[in-house]
């Protein structure tokens, strides 16, 4: 057991625990049996040494990739250390096995125990209606307080596009390599055939009705959509909102507003809620970017941009959903890694495709069901036999710990899809290999 550096070098040694702080970890932290305050006080001593100095624990029941890590995290509300695990799980016969922070949302494996981002019901999803809505006197029980520890809701807005983006395959690269460059308006084009394709209610009543990628629309066109929408005759979910939304591209994106720039014409939209652009908290720095904007009556009666939501991708041609620039490279470093199998003389390489999942994938562990979320899905498939086999690729090279530390503790779970690799490689560790060159040993020897 020996403790390592969160930062400079991430996973470098620090120094090798003593036989009697070894012993205190494991009957404190792990089989939670406290036979001395002496003891206690040993433990208690390690645990504050880990946070004084950005340390993380190693413990020595792994080996190779599979080194079971544990941080030492504080409780705001009782001021109390707690061991939390994450990374690979320890083995099942030491005694810190599952020892998971009990403040977070996590399943007994490190899952989560609800999805946190589910697919768009295209007949419940419209907001609800809010011009008839009065204020309540105050009374009875307050509303119970929200979860804080759960992962943050994806608005319906968003989950909107991600629907329509997954519909039409546009978050998956087959093949990975070489890379697809097709013109920005064959995807919208994908896109829009979804919506004229998608009933929303009856029969005769597509989706397409009110999700447009029309974002030229001025002012009048918009007022004769809107109407058309409220007509008596025009079926309509009850007790739902008249919206319709926008669709479509663009590399100028800040929280106040963003531009379409067409061949024509520039518009720019500054919707009354502003922009939520995921992932980021300041302005748009990652495009290009998807974007959905939603329209509605203002309280003058005038239609109003009500509410956008942005999503970096890859490219312009290739406009695969990406979460930040790190995840940008990580394509390329699998993409570069594709490229050196196809060249190889006298080999006869696997066919190779990439998904980015947009929703929580449902796996089930020892522990029981839980919902995981890996960055990138890479399908090997032998053009032989046609076996697939599926490598799942997460991007850690955040340097927030905390957040690397929570996506860790869900790659238990992330295993039963498949393979598990890191990029960087051997995360928490720094490797010597650029992912590229280490991806590309993986892809080899399949």
């Amino acid at each position: 057991m020996q403790l390592v550096r969160k930062k400079a070098p991430r996973g470098g040694f620090y120094r090798i625990l003593t036989e009697e702080e070894r012993a205190a970890i494991r009957h404190v932290c792990g089989f939670r049996n406290v036979r001395s305050l002496i003891e206690k006080k040993l433990a208690e001593k390690v645990l504050l040494e880990m946070r004084q100095h950005e340390l993380w624990f190693k413990c020595d029941c792994g080996s190779g990739d599979n080194v079971p890590m544990n941080s030492a995290n504080l409780r705001s509300d009782t001021q109390t250390l707690y061991f939390n695990s994450f990374s690979s799980p320890h083995d099942n016969k030491c005694p810190l096995f599952r020892i998971h922070s009990s403040t977070d949302d996590l399943s007994g494996g490190g899952t989560r125990r609800t999805a946190g981002c589910k697919t768009i019901d295209y007949r419940k999803f419209l907001p609800k209606m809010e011009r008839d809505a009065r204020i309540c006197l105050p009374g009875g029980n307050s509303p119970p307080l929200a979860d804080k520890t759960r992962r943050k809701r994806v608005p319906s807005i968003a989950r909107l596009l991600f629907t329509l983006i997954e519909e039409a395959e546009l978050n998956k690269l087959s093949p990975v390599w070489p890379p697809a460059n097709i013109p920005s308006s064959q995807h919208l084009d994908a896109l829009r055939g979804i919506a004229e394709r998608t009933v929303y209610v009856g029969r005769d009543n597509m989706l397409s009705d009110f999700v447009r990628f029309e974002p030229w629309l001025n002012q009048a066109r918009q007022e004769v959509l809107m109407r058309h929408l409220e007509r008596s005759e025009q079926p309509w979910p009850k007790d739902k909102e008249r919206v319709f939304y926008q669709i479509f591209m663009s590399d100028d994106v800040s929280r106040e507003s963003v531009k379409y720039k067409g061949r024509y014409t520039e518009i720019t939209f500054t919707p009354a809620k502003q922009v939520s652009i995921n992932g980021e908290s300041q302005e748009g720095k990652r495009g290009p970017y998807w974007v959905v904007l939603m329209f509605r009556r203002g309280m003058d009666g005038a239609v109003i941009c009500s509410e956008g939501y942005a999503h970096a991708m890859f490219s312009w041609g290739c406009p695969l959903p990406v979460d930040s620039e790190l995840e940008r490279q990580t394509i390329r470093s699998i993409q570069t890694a594709s490229e050196w199998i196809y060249k190889l003389k006298n080999f006869t390489p696997h066919e190779f495709s990439l998904k980015k999942p947009l929703f929580d994938l449902e796996v089930n562990l020892a522990s029981g069901k839980g919902f995981v979320l890996p960055d990138f899905i890479v399908t090997a498939s032998s053009p032989g036999t046609g076996e697939a086999r599926n490598l799942i690729i997460e991007t850690m090279g955040y340097s927030d710990d905390e957040y690397a530390e929570r996506k860790a503790g869900q790659h238990a779970g992330m295993r039963c899809l498949g393979h598990l690799y890191t990029d960087p490689p051997k995360w928490p560790t720094e490797g010597e290999k650029a992912f590229e060159k280490y991806f590309f040993g993986v892809l080899k020897h399949l």
